[in-house]
């Protein structure tokens, strides 16, 4: 089983430069990146989470022309007994020829899937957000906050000094030929401007 959350940046609504999940952005080539694994280890069944903004039709059709049935669903957090809001969308990717053979569907398969997460999974969170946090008169509280103005104010510092982006590509480069790893990406394969 291959459970996956690729990058979201180019789908977010926060986002305002997004980018279409084929356009080579981050959250594109994640995906592909992922989907190339699938390709070539075939697991039987893909759990893939991502925003709801994500293109989820497209994440579907990609997994069926590859053999895999899927179904999509969109979730919140606070049914699922966590105590905060967090809407994302899923996806459940069934290996199409593994149930050929048997009386099992694999459409059966994904939409048991997808209907057991909303009537057997959810589970109303039973104690507010408050019970998790500290008093405000914690005194761990004051020290965060002084750590967090600290760490602001040495972030800002350093944004200020100039990055020699030249200097960090030839590190990432000598690095990568001591380690023989060539300009592929070492588990995915995966080149610069290829999609497989």
């Amino acid at each position: 089983m291959l459970i996956a959350g690729t990058s979201c940046v180019d789908y977010s609504t926060l986002n305002v430069h997004q980018k279409a999940i084929t356009e080579g952005g981050e959250s594109g080539n994640t995906f592909y990146g992922m989907l190339s694994y699938v390709k070539n280890h075939r697991p039987p069944i893909v759990i893939l989470e991502n925003v709801c903004s994500a293109p989820w039709d497209h994440v579907r059709e990609e997994f069926e022309n590859i053999g895999y049935r899927a179904r999509q669903v969109r979730l919140d957090t606070k049914g699922f007994y966590i105590p905060h809001t967090r809407t994302r969308g899923y996806l459940v990717a069934v290996e199409a020829k593994r149930y050929k053979p048997s009386s099992v569907s694999v459409n059966g398969v994904v939409d048991d899937w997808v209907q057991g997460m909303k009537t057997y999974m959810q589970r109303p969170a039973s104690c507010t957000l408050d019970a998790f946090l500290l008093p405000s008169d914690d005194p761990r509280i004051h020290e965060g906050r002084q750590r967090l103005a600290m760490e602001t104010k040495m972030s800002a510092e350093r944004r200020r000094k100039e990055v020699d982006w030249a200097r960090c590509e030839q590190r990432h480069a000598r690095a990568r030929a001591e380690e023989n790893l060539g300009n592929k990406r070492p588990l995915t394969k995966w080149e610069e401007g290829t999609l497989s």
